[in-house]
């Protein structure tokens, strides 16, 4: 009889770790810092107040070669994380014959969820893009823009006016199209000023987008990547289905390409911000998994000198390009413990699609 009653406590708690190692969020949160290896994160950890990277019990690390090249673009490197799958170098969401690949936002509306992202560059930049459009070339900005504007996203805030507009209304496109008309046709609020946006009661259908191309450094403008991610959750979160957000530090990315270190780090910091915000939410919510990670690595940063306590850092780069070197990814909240480990960049796709639907079939 002990005996029995002792299996029986096993077999309890055995079910109670297995559900609770494996259960499922009902809010997910992707946040990538372009360009942000390790030591980017490292540069953050040991000098940065609002660094939130030791936060995190989950830690892994990312493989983020491309299908045909060992250096990956944001294009494909974005694609692996929002898909589930790799392809070629420059492709948005498509595979090697460009053929649509589902997107994670995509599926989640199917489950009848929320879904959002909210980026520092262009909307129509290639990380954005991979969760929004299937092309087969990053630069088709236009195009991108008019595929954006047929998906079914309830937020959407970034730049990137000039592709949503024709000449004659200050934009770059060529045709005759005025896509802020057709966002606005479909029953979208549209905010082109981030006071407003901030400051309203914004429904939950709304694009906020700010500068022709996209939002100034993070050194030089007075709102934060923070303000825009706490707005959106805001609104995705009155779904009782949950949501899906994806948010991007996209300015991180073009410091390192610039080899820059002052800018750098007020990028970091702004992005830093985002995350603390998340991670509040997610904390109160109880039922939201953050995961943070970067679709590559730029300008092989490291750090060669500096005090004690991270002040006076200083860098060097190997590179005004992207690297192969393997980058973080962070989780917390239900089935964060699937993203320790080391694993290639679709895996990372992989693991949120079965966190949002286990039902769903990978090819």
């Amino acid at each position: 009889m002990k005996m029995c009653r002792l299996l029986s406590l096993v077999l309890i708690f055995f079910n109670f770790s297995f559900s609770q190692q494996h259960s499922r969020p009902k809010n997910i949160v992707i946040m990538i810092g372009d360009g942000m290896g390790l030591t980017e994160v490292s540069a953050s950890v040991l000098s940065m107040e609002n660094s939130p990277y030791k936060k995190f019990s989950n830690v892994g690390l990312s493989v983020t070669c491309s299908l045909d090249k060992l250096i990956t673009d944001s294009g494909a490197g974005g694609t692996a994380i929002a898909t589930g799958y790799r392809t070629n170098y420059h492709f948005i969401a498509v595979d090697t014959l460009n053929r649509p690949l589902t997107t994670i936002l995509e599926h989640a509306k199917k489950l009848k969820k929320y879904t959002g992202v909210v980026v520092t560059s262009s909307v129509t930049n290639a990380t954005p893009a991979t969760f929004l459009a299937h092309i087969i070339d990053r630069s088709l900005d236009n195009e991108i823009a008019e595929q954006l504007t047929n998906q079914d996203v309830d937020v959407v805030i970034g730049g990137g006016t000039q592709y949503f507009l024709p000449k004659e209304f200050g934009g770059i496109r060529t045709d005759t199209l005025n896509l802020l008309n057709k966002i606005l046709s479909k029953g979208y609020k549209l905010y082109t000023n981030p006071d407003s946006l901030l400051n309203s009661e914004t429904g939950t259908r709304f694009y906020g987008l700010f500068g022709s191309e996209c939002f100034p450094p993070a050194s030089q403008r007075k709102y934060t990547l923070a303000q825009m991610v706490k707005k959106a959750i805001k609104e995705l979160s009155k779904n009782k289905n949950g949501f899906v957000l994806m948010v991007e530090g996209s300015q991180i990315d073009w410091t390192s390409h610039d080899n820059n270190a002052v800018e750098f780090f007020p990028e970091m910091v702004d992005f830093n911000d985002a995350i603390n915000t998340t991670l509040e939410f997610a904390d109160k919510d109880k039922n939201t998994l953050v995961v943070v990670t970067a679709d590559h690595e730029t300008g092989g940063m490291a750090i060669i000198k500096g005090d004690r306590d991270g002040k006076n850092l200083k860098f060097a780069y190997t590179t005004k390009g992207h690297t192969p070197a393997m980058v973080g990814v962070f989780a917390n909240g239900k089935g964060a413990n699937l993203f320790n480990g080391v694993f290639d960049n679709y895996m990372t796709g992989r693991k949120l699609f079965n966190l949002l639907d286990p039902k769903y079939k990978f090819k």
